[in-house]
């Protein structure tokens, strides 16, 4: 090893011979950065060769990173800051033919890093436009361009620029490809006969060029108006004033990437650490050529103990000694050069693997990050060597945060940072708040690094290995940490990128990262960033504003709209109009949302400009992805989301309808994750701001260009697409189950005329349950309107089955029924149906007094005292259980409202108390009333029936039941809260205050007729009293308002009614012939009738529906049981 170091050093003297030579040339003493042109006469060529390739090196690498910084490179690259106009204390010692050649030669290296990342034809754009700013320079001087920040108050903002003609719009057009360029530029563009947009490349489809995009033409005339001179020095003029602004064939011009690469972060820093070199060396201060010999032969014996010497402490002496020296030289590049040999860089990495001594390894890493940032062979020299690495790493995880620079700057590939799992690590590094201070200042600040890392491993691999990356990073607490470092500006596109990752791992997240981050500096990075750092932070504030709060989300959307140097609006509107596809949607929901934070009550551009890109993502066929994020985008916003940022608005959608299965589960997984901090005017709070939000949303889609968005829906329900026809179809529910609560503005009839046919085929063809629900909620919107509702009664016969099977799913179904069957236009009784399920035969108990429909089960009583438990669940009765208890005729059965238990009454003078099981009835009380009982109504607190005498009896279940008498026989029995209503002879209704036991008449029959005729049967529903009983002049029952003791219908029949059932449509009136008469509930029009089995004689004795109408029983005089499925 000593004889290779000897060979590395061989070469030093013969370096300081060439220095001494070149200053024979010039009386100037040389800065450590120049060299000299030609070597001593002393060297032999192989090493004159050697020299001049060193020797240059530093120039070039000075130039390149000077010339990188000028404004005709990519954006991307990073802008130095602004030099001293004083540079002749070393340009004007160098010969005229050095420094061109070096920059020649630098523009080869530039060019050869472009065409890595960007078409040859931006490269020679660039090289000419750099030989025309050499041939003007004066040969004495160097001049530098200045930094972006120096010149950005005197340039318009780049969204007005055209990236043809470099001047500000005149008449701007945006192509399909979202990008605009200037007319008259894009014109000449596909006259030379290019088919391609010039930035995207994308082919373009349209032959003839757009309409000018007059929102951008009129931002740009309000800022010419505020900035005048600005404005006349970049006016669009015929011929372009700076022939390198546009190539003779209208050249590409360079789009950045999203994010800065290893090499344009590190020049950016390497080159302002040698802009701090030169402003500081002047003639006075720059080391001798005598002090340089001096140093370099101190430092020999250093090295080779460094690479020789068994003794650690020796080898970490001549670490800390070597990094001293390199210190006070000012980095000289010929110490710099010398030390980059394998051998001595092998040195050092031992060193990292041996020494214990934490300042030696960060001194360490401080010379190797040195090289490697000079000289990237360096970096090729750790890397040939596994262990190396892992030597990196293994000081990494154990807490040497310097580390992170050096691993960075390697550069490793994916695999070897996931090989060993840095991510904790690094958030270490990131979380730590005192940084090691130390003299020698590392090329970047360890967190820098780590951050840098932590994006590298978050956005590489499949999108599993992402998701497990991510949930590393928030499971190692790391998001508190990065927001917190979101104030360094070098980084913070990295720190958007890993949070966004974070985001999409665990939406949970976001509401932590939306109520910590400094959304300014968001902003800020939007407003400074390219086109691809731009579609982060859209994507990443996009994501942020998608919060189950809406009270929280809105402050968001505020802070988002009122902080920040610039209009932010402004900016999304400007963007909106040249942001690629894929960025339009996000855009455009982000405006919108921004502005509806106050009403809409005036016209606004930005909403108008939201709303038609969202639209026009809908109408994109060929693109159904783009589709599909249109339609899931207009959804969202009605702000109903999830902790997850998932939108629920379907399964508010059908619980509205009346199917709460799917919602309970949302709402369900919600608790677990809700705070239970957050209070209850809290939640109301959030919900009536959540309404407000939704009214506001729907009012602005719907009435866009007079309901346009409805035409474009009609398109997509027919979309060959399920997914898109099921998105679809939940946005046009909502919004047609919101125009029925917004004010009439004229676009209902929109909405009709192009989604009522829709979603009549969507409920006749669907085979998804919960399609056909919301194809109900939105035809329920629809009936409140006469003309729709004519129209939807064309369809009645074809839809009336459909619904009556969704009747159990959809409450809304029976308001539509209900509307149908009472349409003059439709014949109720072609739609009307029934079918014989079951007929029982239960002669042996004699005839069936009553019965009762109780959770899936049918009870009856009988003429013997018996009492039968009937499973009625699948449309056939089977038989359960018989008791019997009573000693004679069970005249009436009653259940209370809870359902827990059954009352039954007998002429056996008793009252019995029943427990309900799960299939059977067990007797726990038995009270005795000392009076046959023919009709009861009783719930816990009482128990009231009828007897042979007038009047009634009021029983507490305990004592002698109490008698109010009203001198009429009652002969059945009603209850609503407090108030008996009593049936009774004479055709007359008995009103009962059961808090005061007084009685009232509620209804009298005419005199002529007292004591002939009887009220049979009463039944309550609705605020309706239904009364039947003996036909008087062809009426045998009629329809009362309980509030207003007013008759609103009669049943008009000849026959006596002995029993009535009601359900949401339908009336059903039993006989004493054995038909059963059905009547519209509605209209009391007569439909339809059923003839029961037994023949004339058999009389109906009771009627009971099951819970949803769908299926009736009848028991007879002659001991049968019948049921029929209603269609």
């Amino acid at each position: 090893m000593s004889m290779r170091i000897k060979e590395d050093l061989g070469c030093w003297p013969k370096l300081q011979q060439s220095k001494e030579s070149s200053r024979d040339h010039s009386p100037t003493v040389f800065s450590p950065l120049d060299s000299p042109k030609t070597p001593s006469p002393k060297v032999s060529s192989s090493k004159q060769n050697l020299q001049m390739k060193r020797e240059p090196a530093s120039i070039l690498r000075l130039l390149s990173r000077h010339i990188m910084t000028d404004s005709s490179i990519s954006a991307s690259l990073p802008a130095s800051p602004p030099l001293p106009n004083d540079t002749s204390s070393w340009s004007t010692d160098l010969d005229s033919e050095v420094i061109v050649e070096a920059r020649r030669s630098c523009m080869k290296k530039v060019n050869r890093r472009q065409n890595m990342n960007f078409a040859n034809g931006n490269s020679q754009l660039f090289e000419n436009s750099y030989v025309n700013e050499m041939d003007e320079g004066s040969q004495s001087n160097m001049s530098f361009p200045l930094s972006e920040k120096s010149t950005q108050r005197t340039r318009p903002p780049k969204d007005f620029v055209c990236p043809i003609t470099s001047q500000i719009f005149s008449d701007p057009v945006t192509l399909e490809t979202g990008q605009t360029y200037e007319r008259k530029a894009i014109q000449e563009w596909i006259k030379r006969g290019n088919t391609t947009c010039p930035i995207t490349r994308q082919p373009l489809s349209a032959v003839a060029l757009p309409k000018t995009n007059y929102v951008l033409k009129r931002l740009i005339t309000s800022w010419k108006e505020q900035h005048p001179d600005i404005a006349q020095e970049f006016s669009y003029s015929e011929t372009p004033r700076n022939s390198s602004s546009i190539s003779p064939s209208y050249g590409i011009p360079e789009i950045s990437p999203p994010s800065k690469s290893y090499d344009e972060y590190v020049n950016n820093l390497n080159s302002r650490r040698f802009n701090r070199a030169t402003v500081s060396t002047s003639p006075t201060s720059v080391i001798s050529q005598a002090t340089l010999e001096t140093v370099i032969n101190d430092l020999k014996p250093h090295i080779e103990c460094l690479c020789n010497s068994e003794d650690l402490k020796e080898c970490e002496t001549a670490v800390l000694t070597i990094a001293k020296t390199w210190k006070d030289s000012n980095a000289e590049s010929a110490i710099h050069c010398c030390l980059s040999t394998p051998t001595i860089v092998n040195g050092f990495v031992e060193i990292l693997s041996a020494s214990l001594n934490r300042e030696v390894i960060r001194t360490s890493i401080y010379i190797l990050s040195e090289l490697i940032s000079a000289e990237g062979s360096v970096g090729e020299t750790l890397t040939s060597v596994d262990s190396d690495f892992d030597c990196l790493a293994s000081l990494l995880k154990n807490g040497l945060s310097e580390a992170a620079v050096l691993i960075y700057q390697l550069r490793p590939s994916f695999a070897q940072l996931l090989a060993h799992e840095f991510i904790s690590s690094l958030v270490q590094i990131i979380s730590n708040k005192h940084e090691n201070k130390s003299d020698l200042q590392l090329i970047m600040e360890p967190k820098e690094a780590a951050i840098a890392l932590l994006e590298e491993i978050l956005m590489g691999g499949d999108e599993n290995c992402k998701y497990i990356n991510a949930m590393g990073v928030i499971s190692a607490n790391g998001i508190p940490a990065l927001i917190k470092c979101m104030d360094r500006v070098e980084g913070r596109h990295s720190i958007v990128s890993v949070l966004l990752c974070c985001i999409k791992a665990d939406r949970s997240c976001r509401n932590v990262i939306a109520t910590r981050i400094d959304l300014p500096l968001v902003l800020e990075l939007f407003h400074g960033g390219n086109d691809g750092l731009r579609g982060i932070c859209v994507e990443f504030l996009s994501e942020i504003v998608q919060l189950n709060r809406r009270t929280i989300c809105n402050k968001v959307l505020q802070r988002i709209k009122e902080e920040g140097a610039f209009s932010t609006m402004h900016a999304f509107l400007v963007y909106l109009q040249m942001a690629p596809m894929e960025q339009q949607l996000l855009i455009a929901t982000l405006l919108l949302q921004l502005d509806l934070l106050v009403e809409p009550r005036k016209m606004s551009i930005y909403r108008e400009e939201a709303i038609e890109a969202l639209i026009e993502g809908l109408r994109r066929k060929d693109f159904l992805n783009f589709q599909i994020m249109a339609s899931d985008a207009l959804i969202s916003l009605s702000g109903r989301l999830t902790s997850s940022g998932k939108s629920y608005n379907e399964e508010l959608l059908l619980k509205i309808a009346g199917f709460d299965q799917p919602y309970n589960t949302v709402m369900k997984e919600e608790k677990l994750i809700l705070h239970e901090t957050e209070s209850k005017e809290t939640m109301e709070e959030d919900e009536k701001a959540a309404k407000s939000w939704e009214k506001r949303v729907a009012f602005v889609l719907c009435n866009h260009e007079k309901g346009s968005i409805f035409k474009v829906l009609e398109e997509c329900l027919k979309s060959d697409s399920l997914e898109m026809a099921k998105s679809c179809l939940v946005l046009s529910t909502w919004l047609v189950h919101m125009l029925s609560r917004l004010p009439e503005t004229g676009v209902r009839n929109a909405a009709r005329k192009s989604l009522l046919d829709q979603f009549i085929n969507v409920l006749l063809s669907s085979r998804n349950l919960e399609e056909k629900i919301l194809a109900t909620l939105a035809l329920k919107s629809f009936i409140k309107d006469q003309g729709a509702l004519e129209e939807l009664g064309v369809y009645a016969k074809g839809i009336y089955k459909v619904l009556r099977k969704l009747k159990r799913n959809s409450v809304v179904v029976t308001d539509i029924l209900k509307a149908l069957m009472n349409l003059p236009s439709v014949n109720a009784m072609e739609l009307w149906s029934c079918s014989e399920v079951v007929e029982l035969g239960s002669c042996t108990n004699g005839e069936v007094l009553c019965l009762l429909h109780l959770n899936g089960r049918v009870l009856s009583s009988h003429a013997d005292g018996t009492i039968k438990v009937w499973d009625a669940g699948k449309r056939v009765l089977r038989f359960i259980q018989e008791v019997r208890e009573h000693t004679k005729a069970v005249t009436c059965l009653y259940v209370s409202s809870s359902g827990d238990k059954l009352y039954s009454g007998s002429l056996d003078k008793t009252i019995r108390v029943w427990t309900v099981k799960q299939e059977e009835i067990y007797c726990v009380q038995v009270h005795d009333v000392k009076e046959p009982v023919y009709h009861l109504i009783a719930d816990p607190n009482v128990a009231c029936f009828s007897s042979q005498g007038s009047g009634i009896k009021v029983y507490n279940w305990s004592g002698v039941p109490k008698h109010i008498n009203f001198n009429k026989y009652v002969k059945c029995l009603a209850m609503s809260d407090n108030t008996l209503y009593c049936g009774c002879s004479g055709y007359s209704i008995q009103e009962v205050d059961l808090c005061k036991h007084t009685s009232s008449s509620f209804y009298s029959g005419a005199k002529k007729l007292l004591g002939k005729q009887t009220i049979y049967s009463l039944h309550i529903q609705g605020g309706l009293l239904f009364a039947g009983g003996s036909s008087v002049d062809g009426t045998a029952g009629k329809v009362f308002s309980i509030s207003t003791k007013g008759v609103t219908g009669s049943l008009s029949t000849g026959f006596d009614i002995q029993c009535i059932a009601v359900s949401n449509d339908f009336l059903f009136t039993g006989t004493k012939c054995g038909t059963i008469e059905v009547w519209l509930k509605e209209r009391v029009t007569r439909i339809a009738a059923i003839k029961m089995g037994g023949g004339g004689h058999t009389r109906i004795t009771s009627l009971v529906l099951d819970a949803n109408g769908d299926m009736l029983f009848a028991g007879s005089s002659d001991g049968k049981i019948q049921a029929w499925a209603l269609e």
